[in-house]
């Protein structure tokens, strides 16, 4: 069997219209597409790091995890510095004068936050580009709805439920989770009928 790899296997918009979750292989692999982001200057960054000296460390080893606080003007200066460092990452979180700002979730996708929908749009085409993919009409996508990428250039819906986002209020999340809850508890009780003794 052939595994196809994609650098971004699905795209999420999230409710505010300017921002947007990219699901890639991996975030600590490809790492290397901030590189893009190069070009704007840093005013805040969040990174937790914990030493990792690999095959010379010892198990007994535990090296405690730490805030980064060295300046770094730019995402070319930061990866840079990271190159060389022994460091097992454990959060990702950068600010820019611009207004956008990059969030990780750890190990799987990164959150891209702009300032409104024609950079989010630009920043989705550039991505995707980069990716070898493309999304040709964008008014398709629907926020909250995860999205896979083909390679093809088709995009379908992982599933027509909503996934709530952090800009959802508190009573929009609270029903979300009771619709869930009474949806699949009425799933669980109709497969539970079909299932003899």
């Amino acid at each position: 069997m052939i595994i196809q790899e994609k650098l971004i296997n699905s795209i999420t918009l999230l409710s505010n219209h300017k921002s947007f979750e990219l699901f890639v292989g991996s975030t600590r692999t490809n790492l290397w597409l901030l590189i893009h982001f190069k070009h704007l200057e840093i005013s805040n960054y969040r990174i937790q790091y914990q030493v990792n000296n690999g095959i010379r460390q010892r198990k007994s080893t535990e090296h405690p995890k730490r805030w980064m606080k060295k300046q770094f003007g730019n995402t070319a200066e930061l990866l840079e510095y990271m190159s060389v460092k022994s460091y097992d990452l454990h959060y990702i979180e950068i600010e820019f004068n611009n207004g956008w700002k990059i969030k990780e979730q750890p190990h799987i996708a990164f959150y891209f936050y702009t300032n409104d929908i024609l950079e989010r749009d630009g920043l989705i085409d550039k991505l995707l580009c980069i990716a070898g993919l493309e999304i040709k009409d964008k008014s398709v996508l629907t926020p909250n709805i995860n999205y896979m990428l083909k390679a093809t250039g088709e995009i379908y819906p992982l599933d027509d439920e909503l996934l709530p986002d952090e800009f959802w209020s508190e009573e929009k999340v609270s029903k979300w989770k009771k619709d869930y809850d009474d949806s699949h508890r009425a799933n669980e009780d109709e497969d539970s009928e079909g299932i003899p003794f």
